[in-house]
Parts: C-alpha cells; structure tokens; sequence
C-alpha cells in the first residue's frame, strides 16, 4: 500500500471518529459500513475499546430492539427486483398467506404485505433476467381463473435500503427523540439510477451464506456450517472468495425493531407512501424530503415512474413525521397516497436460495399449477 492511500484511510478513520454523535450511533454508522465481524476494524473506526463493541453489539443494541441484517446486492446475483400490487377475489381473500407461501416457495416472492385500508397487497419479487413478461402473464392468468381481481406489476430501476441514523435516537431511553428542525438541515440522498452490470459467478454454498445473514448478520461461519451441516472450511473460503471479494452484500443496515416491550412507546407503524404522476422536479422534492427521515427503511423507482417509501415510524412520531412531510412536500394531493401495513399479515423472506439449480430456474406453467393445487387443498 503506498503512503498516499495509507493516509487516505488514515484521514478516513479520524474523520469518522470525530463525528459528533454517541459511541453507540458511532458503532451503528461503523457496522453498516462494514458488517458487525471485524470487531478490531470497528474498534479503529469508532475509537471504542474492542470488548465495549463486543458488549454493546452482543448485548445492549438487542435489548434496545436493534437487528443487523445483510444488504444483498439482487442484481449481482442476477435478480431483479419487481413491486406486485394485489387484490384477490373474496372467495380466495383467506387464502392469501397459502398462497404467498406457495409464491415464495416456486415463484421468487421475498415479501408481501396487505396495506390497510385500501386492503390490497403489495408483493416484491426477486426474478431472473428476461421473465417480467412472462411473470406478467402468470398473475394475469390468476386473474382469468378468479383468483385476483386485479393486479399491477412493474420492474424496480432503482432500490435502497437505507441505513438507518442514528443521531436522533436515544440510547439511554431507548426512544426516538427527533428534532425536525435538525432533520431539515439534513443532506438529501439523492436516489440514483444504478448503473447494469454483468452477474457475479455464484454457486448455492454462497446463496446458502448471504440468506443466514440476511437474516441474522451477526451469526459466525462456524455456526451456519453446523445450521447447514457443510464443512466449516468450505463456507469460509466462499464466504472469503465469492461473498467478500465480488461485494455481493455491499453494506449491513441496522434496525430498529417493533415492539421490544409491550408498551405503545415502543410500538411502529409501518408506513407505505407510493407517489404517482410526479413531474421530475415534484419528484426530486418529495425524494430529498424523505430521504432525510430518519427511520426510512427503502426506496424504490419503478419502471412506470412511480416512487415508493416505506417507513417504520415510532408511534410517538407519527404526527409529526406527517406534519414534516406536509410542510417540505405541500400540494401533492391525490398523487400520494398514504398505506399501513398490517404487521400480523405480512412477511419477509431470503434471496430465493431454493430456485437455484446450477443457475435461476423459473417454470410458469409448473408454479400455476402448484399453486391451483395448495388453493383447492385448501379450500
């Protein structure tokens, strides 16, 4: 390494540590820049003693409600993602959770919600290269047969995960405490078009690795070999080989959970806003203002120009988490529209590990007619 880069990174460690924030927001910046392992490289990030990090990722931030997931990087694997609006028909409304069930087993379905009080569904699907139309297609097909009464599916161009900031959350009440007039003096993130690029070379042992951090980023190799009952050594020279050096989870974000005691204090509501008909310039506003909020959790940019933001939003901020919106995005009327998701009747899934067979499979006829089958087994 020559002395120029060693003392760019150098600068960068410092810049980071002078931020001024607590050491636990500290470490939450740290974590979602590079994961939770590398407990010395976040000691030299955060200036924290190691074993404070060990303490307060193992211990503290779980009592608080945090979780660390991996951000999976969809097009790396050669998945794109493609946001599903569904509304079923009332014979087959309680069959609803069987059948994202049998969609997320044969058909790449990564999460559904029913959004209240509209009372349809939303559904994002990870799906290979080249088999939008024919997706398309399928759900149309559910539609002819009665299933649904209507739906809308369109691919996703732009996706973030957002990290989560930490400034505004205390971690001695464990509670948000927002000052919105600091929260306007905020950067934007502008949401930028992501550039196409070719698939990483995966296999199923790093399919298997990227879905057990998903779901929980702090798990050791040594344990997910055991979950998986394949030879330790052989998970870590993937996770080393594949994972780490084609970047496939870019980043880690951090979040902060519902309900970690019983009380309305600790209790979110997740917010769905879906925006329609902007021009470029409503866009960029209502992009910059939401960008800025410090429990959004994603962004998406459809095909059809349609801009999603999904929130978890502390009880105790709802209203003025709205009041914000209102006064920096004003005059948007009918073209937003405001959802809640029902958190009983929703669910988050891996990467669509069990589709892979020496590559991504999908089998639109096989997946309709596994799905009629579970539907008249049900009823």
């Amino acid at each position: 390494m020559d002395d120029a880069l060693k003392m760019a990174r150098a600068k960068s460690v410092q810049t980071f540590r002078d931020e001024p924030l607590d050491l636990e927001a500290k470490i939450i910046r740290a974590i979602q820049k590079v994961g939770p392992k590398n407990v010395s490289l976040l000691s030299r990030l955060t200036g924290a003693h190691a074993e404070t990090i060990r303490y307060k990722v193992k211990k503290q931030f779980g009592r608080l409600g945090f979780k660390i997931h991996a951000d999976v990087d969809y097009r790396k694997l050669g998945l794109f993602l493609h946001w599903g609006t569904l509304q079923f028909t009332q014979r087959y409304a309680e069959s609803a959770r069987g059948i994202f069930t049998s969609l997320n087993e044969a058909g790449y379905l990564t999460y559904y919600g029913k959004v209240v009080p509209q009372g349809r569904y939303v559904a994002l699907f990870a799906l290979p290269t080249n088999v939008t139309e024919e997706y398309r297609g399928f759900l149309n097909e559910l539609k002819k047969v009665g299933v649904l009464i209507d739906f809308s599916f369109e691919e996703v161009l732009v996706s973030r995960h957002n990290l989560m900031n930490p400034r505004y959350f205390n971690f001695q009440s464990g509670k948000w405490e927002v000052d919105w007039s600091k929260v306007k003096l905020e950067d934007a993130r502008p949401l930028e078009r992501e550039e196409r690029r070719a698939p990483a070379e995966v296999d199923l042992f790093d399919l298997l690795l990227i879905k057990e951090l998903q779901i929980d980023a702090l798990q050791h190799i040594v344990g997910i070999a055991r979950k998986l009952k394949v030879h330790q050594k052989t998970l870590e020279y993937h996770y080393r080989t594949h994972v780490q050096k084609q970047k496939l989870i870019p980043t880690y974000y951090v979040r902060w959970m519902r309900n970690i005691e019983k009380t309305l204090a600790h209790s979110v509501m997740v917010t769905r806003l879906t925006f329609k008909g902007l021009t470029t310039n409503e866009f960029l506003k209502a992009q910059s203002a939401i960008s800025k909020i410090p429990f959004l959790w994603a962004e998406d940019l459809l095909k059809d120009g349609t801009y999603l933001a999904t929130l978890c939003i502390p009880v105790q901020e709802t209203l003025t988490t709205f009041d914000y919106l209102s006064t920096q995005v004003p005059g948007l009327d009918e073209r937003v529209q405001v959802g809640l998701v029902d958190q009983g009747d929703a669910s988050l899934f891996t990467i669509p590990y069990n589709m892979f067979e020496k590559g991504w499979k999908f089998d639109a006829e096989r997946l309709k007619s596994s799905l009629l089958r579970t539907i008249k087994i049900s009823k």
